[in-house]
């Protein structure tokens, strides 16, 4: 005699949907530009106590194909990943690494004083100093007592 095993229509119906979204994410988007790999450029940004300094990964593109814009309190860059012709032999098969234009922006923490940022650019990875502006650092303040 066969058991009878109690089933949840929820629990399939989540589980053919998971599949299928998984599907549909495989076949559609795996190979479409910066699919699957998350925002690019990935960029890290920390807060020092006198400047935002801003890292972005940038690995084998022509420096002179980013640009680099601040204003008071945002940061923007954009770009162009350019085709890598290594070779025009045979037919491509895979292909993972992505092509085309690229633009981030970011409203930064503190304000900045845009007329002193600095860019450099060395083992892929492009590096942005943006020093805060002095009217917005905190600073503590002795209170004097009056006679």
């Amino acid at each position: 005699m066969r058991d009878l095993i109690r089933r949840e229509p929820r629990d399939e119906m989540e589980r053919y949907r998971s599949g299928f979204d998984q599907f549909l994410s495989d076949a559609f988007f795996r190979n479409m530009p910066f699919g699957g790999q998350g925002v690019f450029p990935a960029v890290d940004l920390r807060d020092t106590e006198n400047a935002l300094i801003a890292n972005v990964d940038l690995p084998g593109i022509d420096i002179n194909d980013v640009e680099v814009s601040t204003n008071n309190d945002t940061l923007t860059i954009s770009g162009e990943v350019k085709t890598r012709n290594e070779s025009d032999d045979g037919e491509m098969v895979w292909q993972e690494r992505s092509m085309g234009r690229f633009y981030r922006s970011f409203k930064l923490p503190a304000t900045i004083k845009s007329d002193e940022v600095d860019a450099s650019y060395k083992e892929g990875v492009l590096k942005i100093e943006m020093p805060k502006s002095d009217e917005l650092k905190s600073r503590t303040i002795k209170v004097k007592q009056e006679d």
